[in-house]
């Protein structure tokens, strides 16, 4: 009886161990890929607002009121709104060629010459975006803060009507949005446990991280890993002489300047990430010590009672691990019954999974947010950028974009399409007579008379001060397009009723007729009807002239 006993108690404390062992390897396993979960969603989190930084940057790059920075004010209120907009801009400016700040938010450096600053040299070749530094220029300008201040950069080249760079525009985006969120990354049951996230730039300069690592050196084989590409966890020794289990992941993509280049880490201590696993292992040894001495005759019913709870918990695990890496939502992890322990763990294990579940919801939403709103931001930069801002008609730039679609359309349905250069005479005595504002009057209802007197299928467009182009589509020939160009002439000879006065001007119109079966040469187009105005012009104006 006494070897039956020993013999029971021996096998019930062998099944106890490799039972500890295997709760500890799916702890750690958990423990490793929640860390890397964790490292790749604050990845994609930085990655995703510098990538709409730098969009940022090169649309506002494009717009009219800031590449024409002579009139600083209007180019600042156009900086200081989108500083409103995104709170974390804590400077944006403009500069010219040389490096003088030309216009900026709240005037702060205005005057200024930052030619010799990184994202100014950088910004000259292209859109570009300068890693991790302190304040320096802006550092007694900006409100006093408990943490110090620290950029990222975000610059590109204004371009003028030549191509020429004749500036650059750039954004500093203050280091806090980084720390906001790491600390939106961690829950507080995670943070509690000792996790932390470190963002660490190429040379191993810990950017982010526990204060005593900070602006600091580091060497570790996650590291080494994450800076060639590398995505997962492992399990290695720290700086400190501690035992990690770290998640890690990279940002930005090689040889991209606009992205930017480090290694996200998330860690904690293996003793922290595994002692409830070693808890429920001594809990368990002591349990099956006494259950064996006391109750030898039942120790094979003990064992089942043992393994049985253990196998529902370990299998609900790996199918929520399962489904968490297919990318769906996991079941919840049962509350298995048997024996006190199993339910704690079980329910330990349960909560867990809902509380990440409900994290990696709310990180989801936060992102649709912030990608609905880059893109509400983008519409109506580019709105700004294909119209014109006096008469609200398509502008040259809406007008290259559409004609070689009107030229693919004249192909395909066999009838020929005209384009109809308009140069308004007498504008320029109205303008001299009666002023600038009267002017511009009569050039809004001189484009709206055209936009009225064409199909919806057209277009009018406004070039520049006084000439305006219309695009018809769907005529029979050219005589078509010559009548139609004189029905405009007539419409337009009418008298115009001004905030003051009435006033009656002309047009000269070139009519260059594009024919299906004609090469797509647009300049070669544009050219014809140019050319067909000034020779309307010659030709005594107020009248139409049809290109040959």
């Amino acid at each position: 009886m006494l070897t039956v006993s020993i013999a029971v108690a021996l096998t019930v404390l062998l099944h106890v161990a490799l039972v500890s062992h295997f709760a500890q390897q799916q702890a750690r396993k958990e423990a490793q890929l929640r860390l890397e979960q964790l490292s790749w969603q604050m990845r994609d989190s930085l990655n995703r607002v510098t990538g709409s930084a730098i969009v940022t940057v090169k649309l506002l790059s494009q717009l009219p009121q800031v590449r024409s920075y002579d009139k600083p004010e209007e180019t600042r209120q156009v900086l200081e709104s989108l500083q409103r907009a995104v709170a974390d801009y804590a400077w944006i400016g403009v500069a010219d060629a040389d490096g003088k700040v030309r216009a900026a938010t709240g005037r702060m450096l205005e005057g200024a010459m930052v030619d010799a600053r990184p994202w100014f040299q950088a910004g000259l070749k292209g859109a570009h975006a300068t890693d991790y530094h302190p304040a320096k220029l802006l550092n007694k300008l900006l409100p006093k803060s408990s943490d110090p201040w620290r950029f990222i950069d975000m610059s590109a080249p204004l371009l003028g009507n030549d191509s020429a760079v004749r500036g650059v525009v750039g954004v500093h985006m203050s280091w806090q949005w980084v720390r906001n969120r790491a600390h939106q990354l961690l829950t507080p049951a995670l943070r509690a446990y000792g996790a932390e996230v470190l963002v660490v730039r190429a040379d191993g300069t810990v950017l982010l991280g526990p204060g005593e690592l900070l602006e600091k050196k580091i060497d570790t084989p996650s590291l080494r890993l994450a800076l060639k590409g590398g995505i997962g966890s492992l399990r290695e020794e720290g700086p400190d002489g501690k035992v990690y289990l770290t998640g890690y992941s990279r940002t930005g993509t090689t040889g991209d300047p606009t992205t930017l280049q480090w290694a996200v880490l998330v860690r904690h201590t293996e003793d922290a990430a595994l002692a409830e696993a070693h808890a429920l292992e001594r809990r368990m040894i002591w349990l099956s010590v006494l259950m064996a001495v006391v109750l030898a005759s039942g120790a094979a019913l003990l064992a089942r009672r043992l393994t049985r709870p253990m196998d529902a918990l370990s299998c609900a695990i790996e199918q929520a691990i399962d489904a968490t890496r297919a990318g769906g939502r996991p079941d919840d992890i049962p509350v298995v019954s048997g024996f006190h322990e199993a339910q704690v763990l079980s329910h330990a294990m349960r909560e867990l999974v809902r509380s990440e579940e409900e994290h990696r919801s709310a990180l989801e939403t936060m992102n649709q947010q912030l990608e609905n709103t880059v893109a509400a931001r983008t519409a109506d930069l580019q709105a700004l950028l294909l119209h014109d801002s006096l008469t609200g008609l398509p502008n040259r730039r809406a007008l290259m974009q559409t004609l070689p679609d009107a030229m693919h359309r004249a192909a395909r349905a066999h009838k020929p399409c005209a384009l109809l250069f308009l140069d308004m005479d007498g504008f320029k005595c109205v303008n001299d007579t009666h002023g600038h504002e009267e002017g511009d009057e009569l050039l809004r209802q001189f484009g709206v008379r055209l936009a009225n007197a064409v199909r919806k299928t057209d277009m009018v467009a406004r070039l520049a001060g006084d000439e305006f182009v219309v695009v018809l589509e769907g005529l029979s020939d050219a005589q078509d397009a010559h009548e139609k160009a004189d029905n405009l002439l007539a419409l337009l000879r009418d008298s115009y009723a001004l905030k003051r006065t009435r006033v009656t001007v002309g047009a000269s119109i070139g009519v260059a007729l594009h024919l299906p079966e004609d090469a797509h040469d647009l300049d070669a187009w544009l050219a014809r009807a140019d050319g067909a105005m000034y020779a309307a012009k010659r030709g005594g104006k107020n009248t139409v002239a049809l290109a040959a």
